[in-house]
């Protein structure tokens, strides 16, 4: 008999064993992955509570079980939510229902990439309590791709987003780049790509995007201030503090031959090394986590707002980068 696993937050333990159910599991798992299409009831003669019981016993294999298939996951989180109203199921797989925390937690800390993907589909629209949690479990294990996949979970700007959508923009692009040495240096670089930059720019009056590196959820910002650019460099909640080393750069033509023209701040624990195109404006050190409350703040001399700028593309995208260094 498998030991009694715990559910918190609710009344009563999820199962008390897993023996009534093996069978079924065994039977209904290997019948599902052969034929996936064909989602036959896991739950036959069973009330709605202990639907949900089975469900989070199965939930709960699928994102802690060591050895649990991975083809398994999409056709028995199928079957699964097939038991069930969409909002029920939705509202289980968002409740922090194992060890304080939810499925999705617990799919990205023990790197279910599979179980991401199939929970993220049955999921509309993510509670707080859900967003919070994945941010947690993206920022846990440095995961940006994950982070990324799952950026509906949280809106940053509300405005740019509408807006984006309005003008058939594309999402924005962000690769981070791990270059650290793993044991005493943390270094990495966050490629970024802002599609329509200006028009966006010009409309909402500030651009955000966001990116998880180095075990911390990282905002940089574009803010327009009484006619000047500033790019805001800032920590979101529950992070480390930090006390970085910075290159930050705007790309001059992208893709040409002119990297003298980049626009490029250098910022080191020793000196600020600004170009005569960009200005410090102000900043305080070390990088402390408060909500995403600005810690670097940095003015932009150059037009990149000006008409037939070097500083976009022929689609109006703005290409730069980010390299941080924590010692």
């Amino acid at each position: 008999m498998a030991p009694k696993s715990e559910v918190f937050g609710d009344s009563k333990s999820v199962i008390d064993s897993h023996a009534p159910y093996d069978n079924i599991y065994a039977s209904t798992s290997a019948e599902l992955v052969k034929c996936p299409d064909s989602r036959p009831s896991l739950f036959p003669f069973l009330r709605n509570n202990d639907k949900q019981t089975m469900i989070l016993s199965f939930i709960r294999d699928i994102v802690s079980t060591p050895d649990f298939i991975p083809s398994s996951v999409a056709p028995i989180v199928d079957a699964c939510a097939a038991a069930l109203s969409p909002a029920e199921f939705s509202d289980l797989l968002q409740k922090p229902n194992f060890e304080g925390h939810t499925a999705m937690y617990w799919a990205i800390v023990n790197h279910r990439r599979e179980a991401v993907s199939a929970f993220a589909a049955f999921i509309p629209r993510f509670s707080s309590v859900c967003s919070s949690d994945v941010r947690l479990a993206c920022m846990s294990i440095s995961d940006h791709a994950v982070f990324s996949q799952l950026s509906s979970a949280r809106v940053i700007n509300p405005k740019d987003e509408s807006l984006r959508r309005f003008l058939n923009c594309p999402p924005d692009e962000i690769q981070v780049q791990d270059t650290g040495d793993r044991q005493f240096k943390s270094q990495f670089i966050a490629r970024f790509r802002i599609r329509m930059f200006q028009k966006r720019l010009r409309v909402t009056r500030k651009l955000d995007i966001e990116f998880v590196a180095s075990e911390r959820i990282w905002l940089l910002q574009f803010v327009l201030v009484e006619g000047e650019l500033r790019v805001r460099l800032s920590l979101a909640e529950h992070c480390l503090p930090a006390k970085p080393e910075i290159l930050f750069v705007i790309e001059a033509e992208p893709g040409g031959a002119t990297p003298s023209q980049d626009l490029q701040i250098i910022h080191s624990h020793s000196v600020t090394n600004d170009n005569d195109r960009c200005v410090l404006v102000h900043e305080d050190t070390p990088l402390y986590s408060s909500s995403h409350t600005t810690q670097f703040n940095w003015k932009l001399k150059n037009g990149v707002m000006n008409a037939n700028t070097v500083y976009v593309d022929c689609d109006g995208t703005l290409h730069g980068k980010v390299e941080i260094t924590l010692t």
